[in-house]
């Protein structure tokens, strides 16, 4: 037997039906094959040796090569041949029932055209019908006499010489390799062997097949093994896999997924109108209703920063953010979620973002490493976005080739950040929760609705969650206060604080975008303490990121010490030189992006409330039981 006849995806049928009837080949290793039961999928292991044994003794046979039309079911026809051999057989019934067995053009004639015109269809020639007729007889009147023939059709064997084929197909090794050589090498590879061997045998010349006959033998392997060895495994998995998780869920907030995307569109200032550049998106979307839980759209790198204010967003109701937008749509999503699945970036598996777990009470899962598929959902949103929202919008990034040489999404740019926001937002809430999900007939928001029946969701308190989301740390207390981004900070309480349990490690909380003020936690009263920073006039309002840049710059002109009024100095000094890059890029024909004074400016996050109410002092962060609730309205203001 040719080992050639194991390969994938080939049906072979057990005359004893053991381990089956009929078994799919589902893959072909070097010592063992594996076989899919037809019937059930239930899998078989057979050592290559015994199942070559089988096929000598007559104990398998693969459908592919029978010549034997009983050895096939009407079942196994295509279901173009099934309609044919229906129709032939409508003609010999016919024939049959008005007792003709002598098929002739007068005494048939007048029923062929009889069935015809029954079924609708030209008639065919008494001939024809009478080859069908004979055939059926001598099947024993059985329907396999009229089958077609087209399967079995052409040349069985190949035409070229069997050492052509084997030196194709040791050639087709390279070009299955992972240098993955072009097809004209693999084919000037084989015509060099070939010349080769007629030169060291010029009594047994072999004839140089055409380019298009070694194309085809070295893609006759099957499309698994193609795609492996060309695209790579993972390719082939992701590609088997579909876009589908194959996980199920049976309700809301039993599995978010959270993913962060460049998008492809270039947006202005909203006020100079000059070129900001592709803004980040941190997205959140529900498995079960696909509905988005919440979003954070900003120049924020990815970072926890980001990922916390889209959680904020995400885990209160959104009343408020729709009212701050103008909007009067309904957008029923909210809660914390029992599991949280999240890619391997460094914003997720920092400890400020594992800390949350804890706090949350959420379960962090982490997908496999370039395996998209299993946050199917996010990923399919992001294509969505894509499509739907920026495809026809001005500033659209085009990859190479999808557009003309003078295309440029930057110079294109029409459309403001603000205004982008609110056409993004206007989107999702009137027309993606309100589009009907293929697989399952509902939207989105009437899959949330219908599962908050059942499993309703508690709301979040604000003033609890958002500390729990803030930025974490531990410092050291001394008696100065607490430092953190090279600035002091410290209170009254603080002091007492310190008087009570002296110097010693204190967890930190502090909001990046604001560093005017950080939350001391005093584990003996399980709360957190507001900590302004001393020199809270430069401070307040300020994100860390221009913190950097400032402390950057009064360092560049030799200052050893940071004192407040070179602060000032430096900040005030920055910011005017953020009016001159959107003055000189408003006068370009040709502007340039100014991301990182969108940063700076904190573009997209300002209208998020991520900090606490600054005249809260204390804010509760863990009761031990029902009875230990801390009245909010009785928390002191005084410092």
């Amino acid at each position: 037997m040719s080992v050639e006849l194991w390969v994938e995806g080939v049906i072979i049928e057990f005359r004893d039906e053991v381990p089956c009837k009929r078994a799919m080949i589902r893959s072909v290793g070097s010592s063992e094959i594996v076989l899919a039961d037809i019937a059930t999928d239930r899998i078989s292991r057979i050592p290559k040796a015994e199942l070559n044994e089988i096929y000598s003794s007559g104990g398998l046979k693969l459908l592919a090569e029978t010549r034997d039309f009983g050895d096939l079911k009407f079942l196994d026809l295509t279901e173009k041949e099934q309609q044919e051999t229906n129709r032939k057989y409508q003609y010999i019934k016919r024939l049959r029932e008005y007792g003709i067995n002598k098929i002739t053009e007068k005494n048939a004639g007048t029923t062929i055209r009889e069935v015809a015109e029954k079924i609708g269809e030209k008639p065919p020639h008494w001939q024809s019908v009478r080859s069908w007729y004979k055939r059926f007889v001598e099947s024993g009147n059985k329907m396999r006499g009229l089958y077609p023939r087209h399967r079995f059709k052409g040349d069985r064997e190949p035409k070229i010489d069997r050492r052509v084929l084997d030196i194709i197909r040791s050639a087709a090794k390279r070009y299955f390799s992972p240098s993955q050589p072009s097809m004209a090498s693999i084919y000037r590879n084989v015509e060099e062997k070939i010349l080769s061997h007629n030169l060291d045998f010029p009594n047994e010349r072999l004839k140089v097949p055409n380019y298009h006959t070694v194309k085809s033998r070295v893609l006759e392997v099957s499309y698994q093994n193609k795609q492996k060895a060309r695209q790579g495994v993972r390719a082939l998995q992701a590609e088997l896999a579909g876009s589908e998780s194959g996980i199920k869920t049976t309700r809301v907030l039993e599995r978010v997924e959270i993913d962060h995307t460049l998008l492809d569109i270039h947006v202005l200032h909203d006020d100079h109108k000059t070129l900001l550049g592709r803004p980040n998106i941190t997205v959140l979307i529900d498995h079960y209703s696909h509905m988005v839980l919440g979003f954070q759209l900003s120049f924020e790198k990815p970072s926890y920063a980001s990922v916390s204010i889209a959680c904020i967003n995400a885990f209160l109701p959104k009343t408020e953010f729709l009212e701050s937008i103008g909007s009067d749509a309904s957008w029923p999503a909210h809660g914390i979620p029992t599991t949280v699945v999240t890619d391997n970036g460094n914003e997720f598996w920092g400890k400020n973002f594992c800390a949350v777990a804890d706090e949350i009470g959420s379960v962090f899962q982490y997908c496999p490493i370039r395996k998209a598929n299993y946050k199917s959902q996010v990923e399919r949103f992001f294509g969505t976005v894509n499509s739907m929202v920026l495809d026809d919008l001005p500033g659209v990034v085009r990859k190479a080739g999808k557009c003309g040489d003078t295309y440029d999404g930057r110079q294109e740019a029409k459309i403001t950040f603000s205004e982008f926001k609110s056409y993004f937002v206007k989107w999702l809430i009137e027309v993606y929760h309100n589009e009907p999900i293929t697989q399952l007939g509902m939207t989105p928001n009437e899959l949330w609705v219908n599962s908050e029946q059942q499993f309703p969701v508690p709301v979040e308190e604000e003033m609890d969650l958002i500390p729990l989301l803030m930025a974490s740390s531990t410092r050291e207390l001394r008696k100065g206060g607490i430092r953190i981004f090279s600035l002091d900070y410290n209170s009254n309480q603080l002091r007492d604080f310190y008087r009570r349990d002296g110097p010693g490690t204190v967890n930190v909380r502090y909001n990046p975008f604001d560093i005017g003020y950080i939350l001391v936690r005093d584990d003996v009263n399980k709360i957190f303490l507001k900590v302004e920073c001393e020199k809270f006039e430069y401070a307040s309002g300020l994100s860390a990121f221009e913190h950097d840049k400032i402390r950057a710059k009064v360092k560049a002109v030799g200052k050893s010490k940071l004192d407040d009024l070179d602060l000032q100095r430096a900040r005030v000094k920055l910011s005017k030189e953020r009016e001159k890059l959107h003055a000189r890029n408003s006068r370009r024909k040709t502007q340039l992006t100014a991301s990182k004074a969108a940063r700076s400016e904190k573009i997209g996050v300002s209208d998020m409330k991520l900090v606490v109410d600054n005249t809260k002092q204390v804010i509760d962060i863990d009761c031990a039981s029902e009875d230990d609730d801390l009245d909010m309205d009785g928390w002191s203001m005084d410092k």
